[in-house]
C-alpha cells in the first residue's frame, strides 16, 4: 500500500461514508444504539483509529496522519451538524 496522505485521507473516509449510508437508508441505528443517535459514526472513528494505529506500525506515517486527519474532519463535521454538546 502506498505511503500517502491522499489515500490516507481517502480511506479514512470510507467508513464513515458507509455510516451515513447506513444512518440515510436503513433503521440499524434504532435497532442497535436506540439511546445514542451517534453511535454508527463513534464505531466508524474507532475503525479508522485502528487502521491509524496499524499503519503507524508499519512505518506508513503519511497513511496513518491521512486516517486521522480524516477522523478528526468527521468528528467536528459531526458536533457541528448534530448539535451536539461538547462541554
Amino acid at each position: 500500500m502506498k505511503n500517502s496522505l491522499l489515500v490516507g485521507v481517502l480511506m479514512g473516509l470510507v467508513c464513515p461514508l458507509i455510516a451515513f449510508l447506513a444512518m440515510e437508508f436503513t433503521n440499524i441505528q434504532t435497532q442497535v444504539f436506540p439511546d445514542k443517535p451517534t453511535g454508527l459514526y463513534v464505531i466508524a472513528a474507532a475503525i479508522n483509529l485502528v487502521g491509524c494505529w496499524i499503519s503507524y506500525k508499519k512505518e506508513k506515517d503519511l497513511l496513518g496522519n491521512g486516517l486521522v486527519l480524516a477522523t478528526f474532519l468527521g468528528m467536528i463535521l459531526l458536533v457541528l451538524t448534530k448539535n451536539i454538546s461538547i462541554t
